[in-house]
């Protein structure tokens, strides 16, 4: 994946005992192509797995790779729709600005932002890691989601089996007034 714009390297101890290193990566726009499903947590797992087994069980992840400006690697884009508790994940890859997603799919355009990725080995759940990195590591740096951003991804660069990345748009944390003392 095409990583536009400067990287920073920060590493850091989570809160689990495990060194991991964050980079900082102020990234470029990006489009990816894919199909979604809309979920809640409770059906996450069953709505995930059947999208994936959709995606390369009907060929679809081909029609992908014939689109103009298509890259390896395969993303998976979630956005909230209800606060907290409905979103859509998005199967993909990255495309051209002009590629003309096919029938059923969607294309969402990333806008340039900052944000922070970690990355893990294919052993490491990815509940796991998106709670610890989400909520113990990114906090930890002085950072917060930029909520209003509101697109987050795993990416993998290999296949969907493998070592794999999170992306998590970011700004400075806010003090909160017993800090600012």
């Amino acid at each position: 994946m095409a990583r536009a714009g400067d990287v920073e390297s920060v590493g850091i101890m989570s809160k689990y005992g495990k060194a991991i290193v964050m980079e900082l990566v102020d990234r470029g726009a990006c489009y990816v192509c894919g199909w979604a499903v809309e979920t809640t947590a409770e059906g996450n797992d069953r709505d995930i797995a059947v999208l994936y087994d959709d995606f390369f069980g009907s060929g679809k992840e081909s029609l992908l790779r014939d689109l103009p400006g298509s890259q390896p690697g395969y993303f998976g884009l979630s956005w909230y729709t209800q606060e907290h508790s409905r979103y859509c994940y998005l199967l993909g890859m990255e495309v051209g600005p002009d590629a003309v997603p096919p029938t059923g799919a969607s294309v969402k355009k990333l806008a340039p932002t900052r944000f922070a990725v970690g990355s893990y080995p294919a052993s490491k759940s990815i509940i796991e890691a998106w709670n610890e990195f989400f909520y113990a590591d990114i906090p930890h740096e002085g950072l917060a989601p930029n909520e209003p951003y509101n697109l987050y991804f795993e990416y993998y660069p290999g296949d969907v089996h493998g070592d794999y990345q999170l992306w998590v748009p970011v700004v400075p944390a806010k003090q909160t007034e017993v800090e600012a003392r």
